[in-house]
């Protein structure tokens, strides 16, 4: 049953793949000094003319720019459509509302820019109209949306934006698990400023990989998850190569090499690319390289003045109700 409150739902950035677990991992950040990395979206039921006879957007935040004008071409409508349909086969009755979508995640940054918009929607409307969809049906609506657009359905920016953390995602189901992530750890992201559309960094990579490599990966990838289980930080931070995909994108970043070279001189435990990109991350294990990190990518990684650093640690909690926002 719906009723005529408003609710706002945050939910933060993500950092796909974590260099060893391509399209299998995702982090949910949290910038260190309390501001917001991530969408927000708020519904209420009341307008200037009473309850809407439709699904109503409104645009706000700083990358609103960026968003297709007609509201049909919007993922958050086109969720709440959705939405509506798997609530009503539940029995639910569920009336559109006013929808604002205040976009903080520039659009095809590889921080999770469209998972955040799915999630906190879904969220917000699950929350409102009594929660009638369990976890499992959320998450697997989400990747729905979510590869509607990316082309592919996978969970690696959904679970940890949805649930917080860093998650282990099974391709081609809605099933995920948490994994640990050592306290210390902070991870400095950099976005540059520019976009790459995830279909475009796919794209780029190859059909198929020798066996060799394959191999290589997989053993990488259970070690690393086997030190993290087991508190060996260190052994964890080794493993953080990308075989796969790495190789080939690091082509459509300019300056990524230089940077990893340059981070890691500093004390970066590890250097990569937040899912498609252009984004990049280091990881690190002192806040006085996280502070150098940041000043160095500041000054050499962004492109223009709307780019940003920050330096963040994991986000544990996921997607959340927060006051609404005053603009």
């Amino acid at each position: 049953m719906s009723n005529d409150r408003s609710l706002t739902v945050y939910a933060p950035a993500s950092s796909g793949n974590v260099s060893v677990g391509f399209d299998a991992l995702g982090l949910a950040l949290s910038p260190i000094d309390g501001s917001l990395l991530g969408d927000c979206v708020s519904i209420s039921a009341a307008g200037v003319e009473g309850r809407p006879d439709d699904w109503m957007l409104c645009l706000d935040g700083p990358f609103e720019h960026a968003l297709p004008p007609d509201q049909e071409q919007n993922i958050v409508i086109t969720s709440c459509r959705r939405f509506e349909q798997a609530a009503r086969s539940r029995g639910v009755d569920v009336q559109p509302l006013n929808v604002t979508l205040d976009k903080r995640l520039p659009v095809g940054s590889g921080l999770g820019s469209s998972a955040s918009s799915i999630v906190a929607t879904l969220v917000a409307l699950n929350h409102y109209f009594g929660r009638p969809l369990d976890r499992p049906a959320l998450l697997q609506l989400m990747a729905e949306m979510e590869g509607s657009i990316s082309g592919e359905v996978h969970l690696d920016n959904i679970a940890p934006c949805l649930l917080g953390g860093l998650r282990l995602c099974m391709p081609g189901s809605a099933h995920q698990y948490a994994l640990p992530w050592p306290g210390h750890w902070q991870a400095v992201v950099a976005w540059p400023g520019t976009r790459l559309d995830t279909r475009a960094a796919r794209e780029v990579l190859p059909e198929g990989y020798d066996r060799s490599r394959v191999v290589a990966h997989g053993a990488q990838f259970a070690l690393f998850v086997h030190a993290l289980h087991q508190g060996e930080v260190s052994t964890a931070a080794n493993c953080l190569k990308d075989l796969l995909a790495e190789p080939y994108r690091k082509t459509l970043l300019p300056g990524f090499e230089a940077a990893r070279v340059e981070l890691k001189k500093m004390g970066a435990l590890a250097t990569g690319i937040s899912g498609s990109g252009p984004t990049i991350f280091c990881l690190v294990d002192d806040s006085g390289v996280a502070e150098a990190a940041a000043a160095w990518l500041r000054e050499n990684y962004i492109q223009n003045n709307t780019g940003f650093v920050h330096i963040c640690r994991a986000d544990l909690a996921g997607a959340r109700e927060i006051a609404p926002r005053k603009n």
